[in-house]
């Protein structure tokens, strides 16, 4: 009676493992990187991880942007998290070789405000908000590489601690940008 009772409990364990292993084959939920077809995306069982953001900004954010359009007027526009291959460009010059891996380094990586004239679309000015996560190591190097290309480029960029964007301290601390447009 006990080898039987063992043997049925086997071949239940053996069942209930290749049901779930025909069933996981059948999924395409489980999907490694590089094997995305972009043709299957209609397919139903297609994967896609992405959920709708509650928000766009963060709190500090929000406040910065709201205050820097009152700030600003109707003399400027006020982009939020602009790409920064948006603002750069990479120079028709350079060695095609490389041109991928420059771009890869700037398109990844994004400014929290952009500010340009609203007539010509000109930018002037950009602004990052220092927060807490500005502190982490990754984080402190591509704030020096993204330093380093405004500064080569001349093109103002412009830091805000978390707290630091009252309308009044906005406008003495960006006039001087302003005041050269």
């Amino acid at each position: 009676m006990g080898v039987y009772l063992i043997m049925q409990s086997i071949v239940i364990i053996l069942v209930i493992g290749i049901l779930y292993l025909w069933l996981r084959s059948k999924s395409n939920i489980e999907v490694k990187e590089g094997e995305l077809d972009e043709k299957d995306v209609s397919n139903p069982n297609y994967y896609l991880p992405y959920r709708l953001r509650e928000t766009v900004m963060s709190n500090h954010e929000r406040l910065l942007f709201e205050n820097l359009r009152v700030v600003l007027g109707l003399n400027y526009d006020v982009y939020p998290q602009v790409n920064l291959d948006k603002i750069f460009r990479i120079e028709r010059q350079s060695a095609y070789k490389y041109y991928l891996g420059w771009l890869r380094r700037i398109n990844q990586k994004s400014v929290d405000f952009l500010i340009v004239n609203k007539g010509t679309q000109s930018p002037v000015f950009a602004i990052e908000l220092d927060d807490s996560s500005h502190e982490e190591e990754d984080r402190i190097d591509r704030d020096k590489f993204v330093g380093e290309l405004f500064k080569r480029n001349n093109f103002p960029l412009v830091r805000f601690n978390p707290g630091q964007y009252e309308i009044e301290e906005l406008k003495i601390v960006l006039n001087k940008y302003l005041n050269k447009f």
